[in-house]
């Protein structure tokens, strides 16, 4: 079973910040919920939130890249075959899936249970900072 976290960067700043969502707010159809802060524990084992960017909210995959990176939902990341690929990870329909190009690729659990030793792959960036890597 994967390890469920998320991370979003924080609201002003330059970093990200690690943790659960917090304070959960919903549209008057309750069809659209949002979160506007995360909640984590600080280096003194204190509960402590933190604003973040609403936008940048993203969920851990429970995989990690060839260099240990954790993978998560808007990562962009590079695999390595017979050519150079980037690919877009994203979350549809219950699974982390994988965007190249213009076209959905294929789940990511199923890439890395095949194609890992022929097709090792690296976080080289993601969406929300390196726009120009899509």
């Amino acid at each position: 079973m994967r390890e469920i976290k998320f991370r979003a960067k924080i609201q002003g700043h330059i970093g990200y910040v690690f943790g659960v969502p917090h304070n959960v707010y919903h549209d008057s159809e309750h069809k659209d919920k949002w979160f506007d802060s995360m909640q984590y524990m600080d280096e003194y084992g204190k509960p402590t939130v933190e604003y973040i960017e609403q936008d940048t909210l993203s969920e851990y995959t429970g995989l990690k890249d060839k260099n240990g990176v954790e993978i998560y939902e808007g990562d962009v990341l590079r695999g390595y075959g017979k050519e150079i690929k980037r690919y877009i990870v994203s979350f549809e329909n219950g699974s982390f899936v994988l965007h190249h190009e213009f076209a959905r690729w294929g789940l990511l659990y199923r890439m890395f249970e095949i194609d890992m030793k022929d097709m090792p792959v690296e976080v080289i960036g993601n969406i929300h900072e390196n726009p120009e890597l899509i």
